[in-house]
């Protein structure tokens, strides 16, 4: 294909693009059909047919933010955010990398702060559900590694690279997790408590864990540096053994080792 050619290719591409996502009916000409009335139906109907297949998408992508808000008013708020930011890749499961973003901005949704966040979170736990699958530690592999550790104070936790820590302002993650649940009770959520969450890939999918706020010092330390001592935080909530035995049975750990003393610069 000539370079002209694939010049032309993509121009084509590109207006039909903007005729589906920006109703601009310039393209009409181009249509075959005998009539112009026809020639509006027929690219309505591919129009509709794009839209429903990416309002279809973010429900799927965002489908606890869906029911919150209901049905109605989430299709409203997806159809402005195709408007405003149509998809650059086919793969579908990228589409919406945009949208906490938008609602952050979006009028009607202004009421409701949490809606941002929630948004962001179900789309990180998205993206680790495509992530390709670290190998970690079963509870049983973690438990015999670090029954074999003889010096505590050499002893090294190393986490999958892919986990991720969020500190939120507002209680985004009981509110995900009661969504999970077939009945979700959400009369016990106080959305404005501040949450520290872990996100990880266990299995399949992408989850989400909740932490105190020494947990999650102890794991920001941990990703900084695998070795126990310079991580344990200087706060009296810190519970190692509690903490450990949550994460090993999260299986969140890639390896659990006794370094030497030379590692880390010791005589």
């Amino acid at each position: 294909m000539t370079f002209d050619k694939t010049l032309a290719r993509l121009t084509m591409q590109a207006q039909f693009k903007a005729a589906v996502f920006s109703q601009n009916d310039a393209l009409l000409k181009d249509i075959k059909a005998p009539h112009a009335h026809e020639r509006n139906q027929r690219l309505n109907v591919y129009r509709n047919n794009v839209f429903s297949s990416l309002q279809t998408a973010l429900a799927d992508i965002f489908p606890v933010c869906k029911q919150l808000v209901g049905e109605t008013f989430f299709n409203a708020m997806a159809h402005q955010y195709i408007m405003q930011c149509p998809p650059n890749s086919p793969i579908l499961s990228h589409y919406g990398d945009q949208f906490s973003a938008f609602v952050a901005q979006f009028t009607p949704a202004q009421s409701l702060p949490y809606l941002p966040l929630l948004c962001d979170l179900e789309y990180r736990l998205l993206q680790l559900t495509h992530q390709a699958e670290t190998p970690t530690l079963s509870l049983d592999m973690a438990q015999q590694q670090l029954s074999q550790i003889q010096n505590p104070e050499q002893l090294e936790l190393h986490l999958d690279p892919n986990i991720q820590l969020l500190k939120a302002p507002l209680a985004i993650g009981a509110l995900y997790l009661a969504h999970q649940q077939t009945n979700p009770n959400l009369d016990d959520i106080d959305l404005q408590q501040t949450e520290y969450l872990l996100l990880a890939k266990s299995g399949w999918y992408g989850r989400c864990y909740t932490l105190t706020e020494a947990e999650f010092v102890f794991l920001r330390g941990i990703k900084a540096d695998p070795l126990l001592p310079n991580a344990i935080p200087d706060m009296e909530a810190f519970d190692l053994g509690q903490t450990l035995a949550k994460l090993m049975t999260w299986q969140v750990f890639t390896s659990i080792i006794e370094s030497s003393a030379n590692t880390h610069g010791e005589s």
